[in-house]
């Protein structure tokens, strides 16, 4: 495992939740099989697998260059992140030349940077700075999530040894030795027992539960936003009424989208990261049950696996709607450059949950099968 160093001066707020991603992204819009669009993948595979849910256990939400909302010059708008945001995580894989640049920039602040790259894929330069390296492999990238897990505790609550840049700009003296990282034994005598994993997931399911309330009631704001703004809509759809009469709707719907979509998104992130962890537990759980004799499952395995049933339909049904609410969203975005803020959120909300539905189709089928 990599030790991981954090930059930074002083010690941070534990109120700490701006974290901008500096990344190669790519162009999800160009040809099959080109660099650009193989890149986009590739780096869409990282932020989903491992900074998104890492982020969210934290109740972090982290943003990418290409999911800012605001209106202005990117360039600038990236720039502000890099210098202001209270942590920075980076994607070195590849060397990209812009990341490079970014990242050079953030080093010369003394704020807390987190590395993060593939194996085998990080410049020279920048290999020599502790990172954390993973495989592009499923216990690879679980590994590099929790290991950025802990680096953002870090980057929440303790100290920070800033890097050479902003020890020379600083006039500070050199760095301390880091002490090594000791792991815990696996064979420990105190490990949960399975009603101990039971008693877990339900604390789990119950926050999980929580998260899911409060992403229905914004999609239910978002369409009530939709619905209040129908009249509206019904006049300037009466023939002989101008295109440019379209452009006050769309300004007006826009801006009353924006806060559930942005709640929205921050729901998502939250329920990811909540899925992401009691997804070890639930697994472990039906290894456990899985090793019993079919006649012992009786009783409290059994409720088990089917409340683990009925969280998945109920979780699939919200991803439904949630889903329904984004194509149509893509839809109206096309319409107004007004509409694309929450447009991007909204989509972007799908994205995250879209990414953990395949736990939670995995929980139904293994719980079926042990039934």
């Amino acid at each position: 495992m990599s030790i991981v160093t954090v930059a930074g001066a002083e010690p941070e707020e534990a109120s700490m939740t701006t974290c901008f991603v500096v990344a190669p992204i790519g162009n999800e819009h160009a040809p099959d099989g080109s660099p650009e669009l193989r890149a986009f993948e590739e780096n869409l595979e990282i932020y989903e697998n491992v900074i998104l849910p890492a982020c969210a256990k934290h109740g972090i939400v982290p943003v990418r260059a290409d999911g800012i909302a605001d209106t202005g010059e990117i360039a600038e708008q990236i720039c502000r992140h890099v210098l202001q945001d209270d942590i920075v995580i980076a994607d070195l894989t590849g060397g990209n030349a812009n990341v490079a640049y970014e990242l050079g920039i953030r080093h010369l602040t003394g704020k807390p940077v987190i590395h993060i790259g593939e194996h085998g894929q990080l410049p020279f330069n920048l290999s020599l700075i502790r990172t954390i390296k993973f495989k592009r492999s499923r216990s690879g990238l679980v590994r590099a999530r929790r290991d950025l897990e802990s680096a953002l505790e870090g980057a929440l609550h303790n100290g920070f040894e800033p890097l050479t840049p902003a020890r020379i700009l600083f006039g500070l003296p050199p760095a301390l030795a880091l002490p090594a990282v000791v792991e815990a034994e696996r064979d420990d005598p105190e490990a949960p027992g399975l009603f101990d994993r039971f008693a877990r997931v339900e604390e789990q399911m119950e926050a999980m539960g929580e998260t899911t309330e409060a992403i229905t009631g914004f999609m239910t704001a978002i369409g009530e936003v939709v619905l209040q703004i129908g009249p509206v809509m019904e006049r300037v759809s009466q023939p002989g009424t101008p295109m440019s009469a379209w452009l006050p709707a769309m300004t007006e719907l826009g801006a009353a989208l924006a806060e559930p979509a942005s709640g929205l998104r921050e729901a998502c992130t939250r329920f990811t990261g909540q899925m992401v962890e009691m997804d070890a537990a639930v697994q472990t759980a039906f290894d456990v049950i899985a090793a019993m004799p079919p006649e012992q499952r009786a009783g409290s395995p059994t409720g088990f696996l089917k409340q683990m049933v009925s969280t998945a339909e109920s979780t699939q049904e919200v991803v439904g709607v949630l889903g329904e609410v984004e194509v149509g969203m893509r839809w109206m975005a096309k319409m107004s450059r007004a509409l694309r803020p929450p447009g991007r959120d909204i989509s972007a909300a799908v994205k995250q949950v879209s990414g953990v539905m395949t736990r939670i189709a995995d929980w139904e089928r293994r719980a079926r099968a042990l039934i």
